[in-house]
C-alpha cells in the first residue's frame, strides 16, 4: 500500500469523527459511513450532525452527506471534504476500492462478524475486536494507553479505574419528542430545567456544564440518554479530546507500518 489510498471509517462518533479527522488532515481519501441515524450528545466533538443537517464542522474540517454519487466523489477526490455515506456496509463496499477500513462499534450497528477479508488493512477500535480473528489491528480506545496498536497475540492494555462521578446523564423520563432548551457548552446547577418530553420537564441531576444533549425535537425512548453533564464547569464541549487524538494517531500509525512494511513492536516486549 501507498500513502494514495483510501479509508472508509464506519462510525461517526468521538473516536471515529477524530480518525478521520486525523487521515484527512495527513492528506489520505476518507470517507464515513453510518448505516443508522446517530444518538450522539457529544455533538460538538464529532461530525454527528452532518447526518441530519448535511454538514458539519469539526476542528476546521466539513464533513458533507454524500447521498449521491457526484458528492460522494467530489470529496473523496478533491479531498475538500470528507463524504458521510447512509446506508449498509455491503452497499458501501460496492461503491469505490477501499484499501482501509476501521470500524468504532457503536450504538444500534450491526457489524460483520468479521473484518478480515473486506479490504488490504482491517482496523478495529476498542477492546471488543480480536486481531487475528476479527480484524487485522486494533487500536486500544480507553484505559490505561489510548492509540496503542494490538496485533493477533498482543494482550489489550490493562483497564485504568474510571474516575468517579465526572459527568452525569439525564435520562428520558418517558418516551417522546425532547426539546431542549439548555444549549451544549451551558453552565447548570442542580435542578435546572433541560427541557421536556411533551408536558414533562427534564431537570438537571447535577449541576456543572452541559457537554452534550439531545438534537431538539428528537424522539427518544423512555430511559435513553439526553443529556450529559461534566462536573467541572470549565471542560471542554467541542473539538477533539486528547483521548480521541491519540486513538487517532494510532490508526494513522498502524496505517502507516502497514504501508512500510514495519514489524510492530508490542508493549509487552519493553521491560
Amino acid at each position: 500500500m501507498s500513502k494514495e489510498l483510501t479509508v472508509l471509517v464506519c462510525g461517526i462518533g468521538e473516536e471515529a469523527s477524530a480518525v478521520a479527522h486525523g487521515l484527512f488532515d495527513e492528506g489520505y481519501a476518507v470517507a464515513l459511513c453510518r448505516t443508522t441515524s446517530p444518538r450522539v450528545l457529544r455533538r460538538h466533538m464529532t461530525f454527528a450532525d452532518a447526518w441530519y443537517d448535511g454538514y458539519a464542522v469539526l476542528d476546521g474540517v466539513e464533513a458533507r452527506r454524500a447521498d449521491v454519487a457526484s458528492e460522494f466523489l467530489l470529496g473523496l477526490q478533491s479531498r475538500a471534504f470528507i463524504p458521510l455515506l447512509r446506508g449498509q456496509l455491503a452497499d458501501v463496499l460496492e461503491r469505490w476500492r477501499w484499501h482501509v477500513i476501521v470500524v468504532a462499534r457503536e450504538d444500534k450497528e450491526e457489524d460483520p462478524d468479521s473484518l478480515l477479508g473486506l479490504a488490504e488493512f482491517m482496523i478495529g477500535l476498542g477492546s471488543g475486536f480480536s486481531p487475528g480473528v476479527d480484524c487485522d489491528a486494533a487500536i486500544a480506545t480507553h484505559g490505561r494507553d489510548p492509540g496503542a496498536i494490538l496485533r493477533e497475540g498482543d494482550r489489550w492494555p490493562r483497564e485504568q479505574p474510571a474516575a468517579q462521578d465526572e459527568t452525569v446523564v439525564a435520562l428520558a423520563p418517558l418516551a417522546g419528542l425532547f426539546r431542549a432548551e439548555a444549549p451544549i457548552g451551558a453552565v447548570v446547577e442542580q435542578g435546572a430545567p433541560l427541557g421536556c418530553i411533551g408536558e414533562t420537564p427534564v431537570h438537571a441531576p447535577n449541576g456543572g456544564r452541559i457537554i452534550g444533549v439531545a438534537r431538539k425535537e428528537q424522539a427518544v425512548a423512555a430511559g435513553a440518554p439526553i443529556v450529559e453533564i461534566v462536573r467541572n464547569a470549565t471542560a471542554r464541549v467541542s473539538g477533539i479530546d486528547r483521548r480521541s487524538q491519540l486513538v487517532a494517531r494510532g490508526v494513522s500509525f498502524a496505517i502507516e507500518m502497514e504501508n512500510e512494511g514495519i514489524e510492530p513492536f508490542s508493549m509487552e516486549d519493553w521491560r
